[in-house]
């Protein structure tokens, strides 16, 4: 085993809780010191984007149902209005909130505690009414702005884009620890890179919304994504960490690479880079766990993942309310089973959310505080939102992932009309169930529920009602048995660790803040909410399970229900001149 795998597998038993300890982390809140929610550039131009309501394209197009089918929408021109449209739905601040004397942002991409450790970056070449030059810009959320951090040759900007379609841009993504370390300590590792999958969640969705493709450039190295965005200088207790590069792109087009051309970094060392980074707290608490632990899990340039094996079939799902994936392996008998009835309700229901508009959801999006403990879902949502969960490599969020998946999804199914309480398992990934079953408890059950759609792999495990042990699992949070269904993500680890390297750990956990912002929008485009819970005693669930050493992990916890109003809570525009919207 290499020193960074050990690495990692130390951080990741130092940063787990437990019945009898949590993880260590700061022992109170020292407001003096939190860190300032907006990071700037001090002394780099801004560029002003334009708001949402001022795009060209109307807010009730495209409907959510529609990014879920390739070609669907039809791309957008890469100009001033695109760009602004691409962060705005992805990055920028969604609404204010306001009680008392309080006034606090939430944003478009969550962040466990509100903190926000990612910062974004676009690279781009000249964009019309926008940049005349090729050039790095930092995202500003609070301005809803581009700080201009360098510009760079038109030769340099046909280095770096050669081999991606016309109308390429770049996007970054990086971490600064401190942000959410100041209130979780250790823990905070994690929790940056679950945010860093939100993230990428968002820009996926956002692209998507504009007839565009967002893809993760796996072969990228940490070093190289430092110096395109002008960070790799960075050091202290706020240092950046870089984290990925996407590239995003009209759809229907694909990229020849899987990283941008290496002949082109030498340039960007030799930028002269405006502004500087903000201070963000005053003084700090140096958590070594973390810092090791990001060191680790840095990743070299590569050029052979693909070689890991061959990407998995799509499964031509098409839209999530309708089981076409699973035609091709429905017998007779199994769709005589599963019935007529079942398959209008789901027609039903689909075409309901076909006039939901993807740009409200998402930027209507928020997380639920407190969930109604008397409200069900139907079993034909539930489902429908378990098939989105299924990995499609052509439609979002998924096409920005280069492999997997990773985890599957226990749930706690709390109140779903025509399903039983108990623990049940949802399989992602075909030809699972034999080594799970080997894996877990003998005595669990997996068995199919009655009029379980044949293409799903879901099984009960234990037929009880179990609200408060879900809740008491996820740190004693009343969501987690309040909730419609909690789920907690059951990761592969130790298997793609040793094939990858430690550098596949924090994608890992990028995977599943994929899934939880997928379940965010499918929760408030059927009615419902969601809320991320990234606090959840870790080997009390293993030993539940009867999962024993480190073949599977629980990386994240995710409630879905009916949200109960926010008492005293008022909404103020997430922008004054965005007219409300």
């Amino acid at each position: 085993m290499s020193k960074e795998l050990e690495a990692i597998l130390a951080y990741h038993e130092a940063s787990k809780h437990n019945f009898g300890a949590y993880s260590p982390g700061p022992r109170r809140l020292d407001m003096e010191t939190k860190p300032d929610l907006f990071l700037r550039y001090v002394g780099s131009p801004r560029l002003k984007l334009d708001m949402g309501s001022a795009g060209a394209v109307k807010e009730s197009f495209p409907a959510y149902e529609q990014v879920f089918i390739p070609g669907e929408i039809p791309p957008e021109p890469l100009d001033r209005k695109g760009i602004s449209r691409l962060f705005f739905d992805s990055l920028a601040i969604s609404v204010w909130k306001k009680t008392g004397f309080a006034k606090w942002p939430l944003r478009v991409n969550p962040s466990s505690g509100n903190l926000h450790p990612t910062e974004g970056y676009l690279i781009s070449g000249p964009v019309e009414g926008l940049l005349k030059k090729p050039a790095v810009c930092h995202y500003s959320p609070l301005e809803h702005a581009l700080e201009l951090r360098a510009e760079f040759s038109p030769e340099t900007w046909e280095l770096l884009s050669s081999g991606f379609p016309e109308g390429t841009v770049f996007a970054g993504l990086s971490s600064i620890h401190w942000r959410v370390a100041w209130k979780y300590g250790i823990r905070a590792f994690r929790y940056s890179n679950h945010d860093i999958g939100h993230a990428v969640g968002t820009l996926g969705f956002a692209a998507a919304g504009l007839g565009w493709e967002a893809k993760l450039l796996e072969d990228m190295g940490s070093e190289e994504i430092a110096s395109l965005l002008g960070i790799s200088g960075s050091t202290g207790p706020e240092k950046e960490e870089p984290a990925c590069l996407l590239a995003i792109f009209p759809s229907g087009k694909s990229p020849g690479r899987s990283k941008i051309n290496s002949a082109a970094l030498p340039a960007f060392e030799k930028l002269s880079w405006k502004g500087y980074p903000s201070r963000l707290s005053p003084k700090h608490v140096k958590w070594v766990e973390i810092e090791r632990a990001a060191l680790a899990s840095r990743k070299e340039e590569t050029d052979f993942l693909w070689e890991f094996g061959p990407e998995p079939e799509s499964g031509e799902r098409g839209k999530g309310l309708e089981p076409e994936s699973g035609e091709k392996n429905r017998t007779g008998e199994e769709a005589e089973k599963y019935g007529k009835k079942e398959a209008e309700k789901e027609k039903k229901m689909e075409k309901e959310t076909d006039e939901v508009s993807l740009r409200r959801v998402i930027r209507s999006r928020r997380s639920a505080l407190e969930m109604n403990n008397s409200a069900y879902m139907e079993k034909e949502t539930f489902y429908g939102m378990l098939r989105r969960t299924l990995r499609d490599p052509k439609v979002p969020p998924f096409n920005t992932l280069a492999f997997g998946p990773f985890a599957h999804l226990l749930i706690f199914v709390n109140r779903v009309k025509g399903l039983l309480p108990g623990l049940y398992i949802f399989l992602r990934k075909p030809g699972e169930q034999g080594k799970l079953k080997a894996t877990m408890r003998g005595d669990f059950l997996w068995e199919r529920p009655e009029n379980c759609p044949p293409d799903l792999e879901f099984y009960m495990l234990v037929e009880e009602s179990l609200y408060y042990f879900a809740a008491q699992l996820s740190c004693a949070q009343r969501k987690a048995a309040d909730a419609c269904f909690t789920v907690c993500m059951i990761s592969e680890f130790e298997a793609p660790l040793r094939k990858f390297g430690s550098w596949i750990y924090p994608y890992l956990f990028w995977e599943c803040g994929i899934l939880g912002q997928l379940l965010y929008l499918e929760a408030e485009a059927r009615g419902f909410r969601g809320c991320g819970i990234g606090c959840f005693f870790d080997n009390p669930l293993h030993e539940t399970l009867g999962l024993e050493g480190h073949e599977y992990q629980d990386l994240y916890h995710f409630a879905v229900g009916v949200p109960l109003p926010e008492k005293g809570v008022s909404s103020l525009p997430a922008y004054p001149d965005d007219r409300g919207k």
